[in-house]
């Protein structure tokens, strides 16, 4: 039996869609990673996947800059 009154988690999270902004920021300094901006302000229309992205490839190009910057072990333990 399901009981409805426990909370609902979300159990499908990938570690590069989750990084902040500011992180990404900072481990592509780090790594010397070509982002497409240089500031936290510049850089968050970039990152953030929302409900209104046109498409597939848009949402993919915005996971793509959390992937990038996961370039050492030290950059997971980071994120994690």
């Amino acid at each position: 039996m399901i009981d409805i009154t426990l909370p609902l988690t979300d159990i499908h999270r990938h570690l590069d869609g989750n990084i902040r902004a500011q992180t990404i920021l900072d481990l592509g300094r780090q790594f010397n990673i070509a982002l497409p901006a240089q500031t936290l302000e510049t850089l968050i229309p970039h990152v953030p996947v929302t409900s209104t992205d046109p498409d597939l490839v848009s949402f993919l190009t915005k996971l793509d800059w959390g992937g990038k910057v996961l370039a050492s072990l030290d950059a997971c333990r980071r994120v994690a």
